[in-house]
């Protein structure tokens, strides 16, 4: 945009210059002429009128190109005496001579006076591009950036933003790795944690399961046993989830039997055949659903435990509506919109129920947006329905 304005301004420049000096050129010409034709008529011959030409500084034209322009205002036939008159064309004035003999041109191209406004504006020209050089290779490096910026987002921590400028772009990169380096550290820092946590929990866990083996009694005995299986789970879910927030984790997505990743749900939940039957309405049909079986059987686990904990009658359902899949309960609607229940650590002070850490509807919703499922509520009739959408593939027959 820079060189084509500067070359519409430098054209219209010169060209009104160009315009300017004909109209004083042509004033000035006029008065030669008159001069001219007054030595003509007191006997001057073409010497004197040279001469006269040559104190005004004007020169006589030899260019063999130019001079073929002018070969159509030549007077055919010319006896004696002497012709003088004005030219104009677009590049300039011209006085113009013709003798019996000969013909001669004075005068001259208007480059020659317009050298300088040239030689300024092909100068221009060339700071500009300069100029334009030196912006587009100050900002090279943020393409640079951007892709760094690009990967460190999609999780890979192994990022360089080593910049040699001095500019605002070098601070901004050196910033951005001072960044990534410390949440590197306490992302680092974070895992440690986490999995040391896990890691001294299995221990007691595992001595709890061996002393619930040596009791007698064998209705205690298996419920203990499940409750320690259950803690060893919920232990395997956290690290789930930590990888999952932490864009560790690698997506496994197939085709499963919603049958098989219920029973896995039912198992997680600690409950046995009686107790489903009692809790919940099951579809009629099987369906095959297309998804990470851990991440998914998760999510469920999470919902249908919501949904025990707060319905206030009869049965939780879960049901296929097209390709979602959909748990329903008879309670109260959402004091809160769901985007404020995905919230990680969210309380719902409205509710006297306890609530736990409030991460029930946030790891559900995490787990599905890692799958790039989304999860969908409505309240109608008193029940509440969530719903997965886009899950299921088709009918299992």
């Amino acid at each position: 945009m820079a060189i084509i304005c500067l070359g519409a301004f430098s054209y219209y420049f010169i060209r009104e210059e160009i315009n300017e000096n004909i109209l004083k050129d042509q004033l000035k010409y006029n008065q030669f002429l008159a001069t001219i034709n007054q030595l003509v008529r007191f006997g001057g011959n073409v010497d004197l009128i040279e001469k006269y030409l040559k104190e005004l500084d004007l020169h006589q034209i030899q260019d063999a190109k130019t001079l073929e322009q002018f070969q159509n205002h030549l007077t055919q036939n010319l006896a004696n005496g002497m012709i003088a008159k004005i030219i104009k064309q677009e590049n300039g004035i011209y006085l113009f001579l013709q003798t019996p003999q000969e013909w001669k041109l004075y005068g001259g191209l208007y480059s020659h006076r317009l050298f300088n406004y040239y030689i300024i504006t092909f100068f221009a020209f060339l700071i500009v591009v300069f100029l334009f050089a030196l912006v587009i290779k100050s900002i090279l490096p943020l393409k640079i950036l951007r892709k760094e910026i690009r990967k460190f987002a999609d999780g890979q921590t192994n990022i360089s933003c080593k910049i040699s400028q001095n500019d605002e772009i070098g601070e901004l990169a050196r910033e951005f790795e001072n960044a990534a380096e410390k949440i590197n550290a306490l992302n680092q820092s974070r895992h440690l944690f986490l999995r040391s946590i896990m890691h001294e929990l299995k221990t007691p866990i595992t001595k709890g399961r061996i002393t619930a083996e040596m009791v007698d009694n064998p209705l205690y005995k298996e419920r203990l046993c499940n409750v320690f299986e259950r803690l060893n789970s919920l232990i395997n879910e956290f690290a789930k989830i930590e990888e999952l927030s932490s864009r560790n984790y690698c997506l496994n997505k197939q085709d499963y039997v919603l049958k098989d990743i219920l029973n896995r749900v039912f198992g997680m939940l600690l409950l046995d055949k009686e107790q489903i039957q009692e809790l919940f309405l099951l579809p009629s049909e099987n369906y095959l659903l297309h998804c990470d079986f851990e991440m998914l059987t998760l999510a469920i686990k999470n919902l249908l435990d919501n949904a025990l904990k707060y319905k206030i009658k009869d049965k939780v359902e879960i049901k296929v509506e097209g390709d979602n899949l959909v748990i329903a309960n008879f309670g109260a609607p959402l004091p809160y919109s769901l985007k404020d229940h995905a919230k990680p650590f969210f309380k719902d002070n409205k509710s006297n129920k306890n609530g736990g850490l409030g991460l029930g509807i946030y790891i559900v919703k995490s787990t599905l947006e890692s799958q790039e499922l989304k999860l969908d509520y409505r309240h109608e009739k008193d029940k509440n329905y969530f719903l997965i959408q886009g899950i299921i593939t088709n009918t299992k027959p």
